[in-house]
């Protein structure tokens, strides 16, 4: 087991190779061509991912079968062997393809450069049809084991312990989901508006642009009877946010969806730099840090 902060190197793409089943997955987690350009490349460990939200076919938390998992540092999939999927999700890192360094002044960085495209595209696997996309986000169902109640909390005793989070951001897990869960019952927190149409803004933001996130009462009069701005919902969590300026890190234009696989187009959308879902509302948490996805009549741009 690998402590946070510790070195690993990424193992050679030919030692990954060996530990692959006929799909390109370990466990059921697969080894994306997008991963290959971090082989022989050493990084930090940020975290031991004890568990992850999975959203399929509705939002559950679970464990990685053999609950080997690692973040390292922020690496994201870059989308490029997945015809441009713009979501940027954290990668995840089974044990088997990382190893230790022990001497921490020794960070060496090769590359991996002999994998062209074409021995990837023979070698990992991108699809399962025409249609469907085979991804890391989409097969976390098939590589986790749902946890149960008493399960997430010993989870999030472990998670401090390992420094995932520290005791008060713990007790937050536990009270928050708790507490918010209670008051949707009286009353509904999702912020909805009275539009049936809603209207749209292009302002053809581009990466780098510094923005200030709109007022929370002017994004509510763009958001129809559901909560939504064009079907892309305004989460309360976002709230937190109004009022808040921040750089674009990449426009989102298209996405795998975790559901179901397959990619949508996405109008007007930007992702910030560094706005993450914290899953306060989950309980016991989710380090996972999936982007807050914005609709540029949210924003507005600072000269």
């Amino acid at each position: 087991m690998f402590k946070p902060n510790k070195l690993v190197k990424v193992k050679s793409f030919e030692q990954i190779i060996q530990t692959l089943d006929k799909n390109g997955c370990v466990d059921g987690l697969p080894f994306m061509p997008e991963m290959v350009e971090y082989c022989d490349k050493t990084f930090r460990i940020s975290l031991k991912v004890e568990k992850t939200c999975v959203d399929n076919p509705t939002m559950f938390m679970a464990e990685f079968r053999n609950n080997d998992v690692y973040f390292l540092e922020d690496l994201r999939c870059s989308g490029v062997y997945h015809d441009g999927c713009q979501r940027a999700c954290r990668i995840f890192w089974k044990e088997c393809w990382l190893e230790p360094i022990e001497d921490i002044n020794e960070k060496e960085t090769y590359g991996s450069e002999k994998n062209n495209f074409e021995e990837l595209k023979k070698q990992l696997r991108t699809k399962q049809s025409d249609e469907i996309y085979f991804c890391q986000s989409t097969q976390l169902r098939d590589a986790t084991i749902p946890l149960t109640m008493k399960e997430k909390i010993l989870k999030l005793f472990i998670d401090v312990k390992i420094g995932t989070y520290n005791f008060y951001e713990a007790l937050i897990l536990l009270v928050y989901p708790l507490v918010r869960k209670l008051i949707r019952r009286i009353k509904d927190q999702h912020p909805k508006g009275e539009l049936t149409k809603t209207p749209e803004e292009i302002l053809n933001l581009k990466p780098g642009e510094l923005v200030q996130v709109r007022a929370f009462d002017e994004i509510v009069k763009t958001l129809d009877k559901r909560g939504r701005n064009k079907g892309l919902i305004f989460e309360p969590e976002m709230k937190v946010f109004c009022g808040k300026q921040f750089k674009v890190r990449n426009r989102l234009e298209k996405m795998i969806l975790e559901r179901s696989g397959r990619m949508v187009e996405v109008k007007n959308s930007v992702i910030l730099e560094g706005v993450t879902c914290e899953c306060y509302f989950a309980f016991g948490g989710c380090p996972r840090k999936e982007f807050q996805y914005w609709r540029e009549i949210w924003l507005k741009r600072i000269n």
